[in-house]
């Protein structure tokens, strides 16, 4: 299985991720973009929970994730809440939003740090490749979602991505 290739840039305060996924631009773009992130979003252990998804820009993407693995240990049936609010969209190539730590009803936590994601996609020959650059405000907030496992938990959510679009 292809696996994801990761930089850390911290002077840039910089987090890509790129992959290549073995399904249509189409079929990716869908997997991203409708109610099917659900199946495939967080870490393995971990379920997503759609609140509110309104997919265009200006609107937002509220999600929970819990884990349900109880090898997890502490993990265990805890909660983690996000706000992702998109800026642009141009179908089926880019998607921007921010990205925010938020509670069940979308208040914005202020103690955690914000992302903005650019997501490119890319069709090559019947594949795809997606490039996400996540840009941190702060050196500080980059260190703080790289120590809580950023890098892990991403890769684990693109392999689960990748299952899903192995059972089309």
């Amino acid at each position: 299985m292809e696996k994801t290739k990761v930089t850390k840039d911290r002077a840039t305060k910089t987090f890509i991720m790129e992959r290549v996924f073995d399904a249509s631009l189409d079929r990716v773009w869908k997997a991203w973009t409708t109610d099917e992130i659900n199946q495939w979003w967080g870490p393995r252990g971990w379920e997503t929970t759609t609140k509110h998804m309104d997919f265009t820009p200006g609107g937002y993407w509220l999600y929970g994730m819990k884990c349900v693995d109880e090898n997890q240990g502490e993990w265990f049936g805890q909660e983690s809440w996000g706000k992702s609010i998109y800026e642009e969209i141009e179908a089926p190539k880019k998607i921007v939003y921010t990205d925010y730590f938020s509670d069940g009803d979308g208040k914005i936590n202020e103690d955690m740090p914000p992302s903005t994601t650019s997501l490119e996609f890319f069709e090559e020959d019947g594949k795809t490749r997606v490039v996400s650059t996540s840009v941190f405000t702060t050196e500080e907030g980059f260190d703080q979602v790289i120590e809580m496992g950023m890098e892990e938990g991403a890769s684990q959510t693109w392999d689960r991505l990748a299952d899903l679009l192995k059972k089309d």
